[in-house]
């Protein structure tokens, strides 16, 4: 090998050897090791924990990242504290705009409320889910954000929602209708064995509205001009007489 041959491949190991070097980070001191990215990691958490929630503060953010909320009061609590009092991003106030369907959803539960309230076969309580269905799509399941981005179809929600007892009530009013419709006798124990609802509140309705069952037996009834003869809300709580089951 000659010397110029020598001295390139000299070269070449001292540059292999400075590249080496240099991809080797030297070691740190325990207690000081990772302390900067400790910071890095810290500052995002919390960083997304403030994206996320724009009136975060101090003690929400104890409960969602009780470790690194306490290391940056420690050791970075001026950073903390600027983005604490930093304005909310316009990213989060667009979050919590109002849908720009909410109107027309709002309307469409309005329109078709009264269908889901007929007396009929099988009848399913009118709540959230089923009122829902009246909708192309679902509603956001975080009832905040429900609130905040469908506030008008959200109130409409809560208006037409039914009771348990307006439910139990339309039940019964079917069974009795049909009952009479096939002539069989309305009484305990036919109620019994065609209704969902315990015959014991048959018994219980029958007297608080003053049913005359020979009567609507004679002339027949209509089951959705019995339900209106009630005259009970939807969100009716029930009789005034305690009912166990």
């Amino acid at each position: 090998m000659n010397s110029g041959s020598a001295d390139d491949f000299e070269e070449a190991l001292k540059n292999e050897s400075i590249l080496l070097s240099a991809s080797i980070s030297p070691r740190v001191p325990k207690g000081e090791e990772s302390h900067p990215n400790q910071k890095t990691r810290y500052r995002q958490k919390i960083e997304l924990l403030l994206a996320l929630r724009a009136d975060a503060d101090v003690e929400y953010l104890w409960k969602k990242a009780y470790k690194p909320t306490q290391w940056i009061l420690e050791n970075d609590n001026a950073w903390l504290m600027a983005k604490l009092r930093a304005p909310k991003k316009v990213a989060v106030t667009a979050e919590k705009s109002v849908d720009s369907r909410d109107g027309a959803y709002a309307a469409l539960i309005e329109a078709g409320v009264d269908e889901l309230y007929k007396v009929t076969k099988d009848p399913k309580r009118v709540n959230i889910r089923n009122l829902q269905s009246l909708l192309p799509s679902s509603l956001p399941h975080e009832l905040d954000l429900r609130k905040q981005k469908f506030p008008l179809t959200y109130q409409q929600i809560k208006i037409h929602q039914e009771s348990v007892w307006h439910f139990r009530l339309r039940t019964l009013v079917w069974t009795v209708s049909e009952l009479i419709r096939m002539k069989l006798p309305v009484n305990y124990s036919t109620v019994r064995l065609t209704s969902a609802v315990a015959s014991k509140v048959f018994l219980v309705f029958s007297s608080f509205f003053e049913w005359d069952l020979e009567s609507l037996a004679r002339t027949g009834v209509d089951a959705e001009a019995l339900l209106r003869s009630t005259g009970v809300s939807r969100n009716w709580e029930g009789p005034p007489v305690p009912i166990s089951f």
